[in-house]
């Protein structure tokens, strides 16, 4: 799957409004009492809840062998392994950080798999990890530390070699089973998946948000394929019974077909935005495409498509082995045994892979309307303070948004995208020309309101920075900031009712901090919170209210993150 790296600068104002809290059940609540205007007398829930969404970002991906094993790996859910086609699941986890994103299996069986890891823990650095028991002990590939394996591909034919597409673009290869690592190629664009001609490892195909490329002679040379024009490809699938028959899957251009192994193309399907496509290998005249709207399939190798199955969900990752059909979906795994008529659920006890909460943003005109969006799909939307969330992306074609703002005058302009910051500009004549204030790479930037002079800046790896000037110096407050790997898109948030109660969060395990003297101190307030925080914003309407989005999703607090 993909994974795309941003920023966010934003800063969070509040108007305060004495309303009932939406978003946690009575169960959450206890049976206290209520005012005769509905409002709630009695305690709030301590410290934080996670309140959706309950769309996955990353979905699971599968291997499977005709042997009956089968592996899932999704973020949240890590690595599960079935040993009997899918019947029975258990977690083969031990060793490994949360966060899987790419998955393979080596040629030599399934006792060798490996599993790329996103962490952004500084003690359990993700990685390349492997291994050699069937998944009950893992070991990270030290080259490969603290990379993001968005591919991993193992050559079928070929034991110990396994291509790896990494965050940034580069595509890594080894032929020693993950010993040392060797750059293949480098497409200058996230990799979305590689695959390789199970009759001839030579044949590499490499699929990337800026085309498609081919290899024949096992990722020595490259050559794009210029005919495949879509300019978006999620995967390359191929026929295994005609190596030289290769389907595209691309975002907002449906499924492509090549017959000559990549030099020329056609699309077949309707306008789909397709993340993964499969081809039976006992019938090779039925394809099937993994989408946002559910399974889509043809009976006639690409001729006519139908929409057959998960039609509840989206699906984002297909495998088609020994007549049987697994499907990495918004709730979880899926397995269909009659070429997607019906389909069940793979693994009910893993209960879906976690929504990966990045940026997150409220609504200042709307109470209890929150924009979030989840790592490897688009914007979620909530208007009861996180109770549901819907999907918000009709014609946003980027499936990795990081940032997202409100108009802060009208509730239907709103604004989303992705980028990265290097140190902190300031213009003091609209834009003519810049100043290098803060050379530590920025996240974000907090006005503190138009008649104050003091300004905060949440950096890359630095943590908390302030200036009492404007922006023109600058000074680091991290008194209790242990981890100063800040949110990307957690920027510092100012409580409305007191300017020196702040909030900012760490995405390295810090969690959400609190200084009550404008920054001078910090304490962590994580009762209850997946303590990787990404994203950070304070209700508009009540300033104790605050939602934290990480891997594990968003996450909800009434008590301003306090345990009491």
């Amino acid at each position: 799957m993909r994974y795309i790296g941003v920023i966010l600068v934003f800063m969070a104002c509040a108007a305060v409004v004495g309303t009932a809290e939406p978003g946690f059940s009575r169960s959450d609540l206890g049976a206290e009492p209520r005012n005769l205007n509905g409002q709630r007398n009695g305690p709030k829930p301590p410290g934080w809840r996670n309140v959706g969404p309950t769309e996955p970002g990353i979905i699971a991906n599968m291997a499977a062998h005709p042997s009956g094993a089968v592996y899932l790996a999704s973020m949240g859910g890590g690595v599960r392994k079935s040993n009997d086609f899918g019947a029975t699941w258990k977690s083969v986890n031990a060793g490994l950080p949360p966060g899987a994103l790419s998955f393979a299996m080596d040629a030599s069986g399934p006792g060798t798999v490996y599993v790329g890891v996103f962490s952004a823990a500084a003690t359990a650095p993700g990685g390349v990890f492997k291994s050699t028991d069937g998944g009950t002990t893992w070991e990270l590939s030290p080259a490969t530390a603290n990379m993001v394996p968005l591919a991993l591909e193992a050559d079928p034919s070929n034991p110990g070699t396994v291509f790896m597409g990494a965050l940034g673009g580069p595509l890594r290869k080894t032929t020693n089973g993950g010993a040392t690592w060797t750059i293949s190629f480098n497409p200058m664009s996230p990799i979305g998946s590689v695959q390789i001609d199970p009759t001839n490892g030579n044949n590499v195909y490499l699929a990337t948000l800026a085309g498609a490329w081919r290899s024949t002679d096992g990722g020595e040379n490259w050559t794009r394929m210029a005919t495949l024009t879509a300019p978006n490809v999620w995967g390359i699938g191929i026929d295994p019974t005609s190596p030289n028959v290769l389907y595209a899957a691309t975002n907002d251009n449906g499924v492509w077909r090549s017959i000559d192994s990549g030099i020329t193309w056609q699309a077949l399907s309707p306008p789909l935005t397709a993340d993964s496509v499969a081809v039976d290998p006992t019938d090779p005249n039925h394809i099937y495409a993994a989408t946002r709207t559910g399974v889509w399939s043809s009976g006639d190798a690409g001729a006519t498509w139908q929409l057959s199955g998960l039609t509840d969900r989206g699906a984002y990752s297909i495998v088609a082995d020994s007549g049987v059909l697994y499907a990495g979906t918004t709730l979880g795994a899926a397995i269909s045994y009659d070429q997607s008529a019906t389909w069940i659920d793979a693994d009910p006890d893993l209960g879906g892979a976690h929504a990966f909460g990045y940026a997150i943003a409220a609504d200042p005109n709307t109470e209890g309307r929150l924009f979030a969006s989840t790592l490897g799909s688009t914007i979620a939307i909530t208007t009861d303070a996180g109770a549901t969330w819907q999907p918000s992306n009709e014609g946003y074609l980027s499936r990795e948004v990081r940032g997202i703002n409100v108009d802060p005058t009208d509730p239907l302009r709103v604004y989303a995208g992705s980028f990265y910051a290097a140190g902190l500009f300031k213009s003091v004549d609209g834009g003519a020309t810049w100043t290098n204030v803060l050379t530590n790479p920025a996240w974000s930037v907090t006005f503190v309101d138009a008649a104050s002079d003091i300004v905060y800046a949440t950096s890359k790896t630095a943590g908390v920075f302030k200036s009492t000037d404007r922006g023109n110096t600058w000074f680091a407050i991290n008194n209790g900031i242990t981890n100063l790997t800040m949110g990307r898109s957690a920027p510092v948030v100012l409580d409305p009712e007191n300017p020196k109660v702040l909030y900012v969060g760490s995405e390295a395990g810090g969690g959400v901090y609190k200084s009550r003297d404008a920054g001078a101190s910090w304490t962590p307030i994580n009762f209850g919170l997946d303590t990787s925080v990404y994203g950070l914003v304070m209700d508009p309407f009540r300033p104790k209210t605050l939602y934290a989005s990480g891997p594990s999703g968003v996450y909800k607090t009434l008590t301003g993150g306090e345990e009491k």
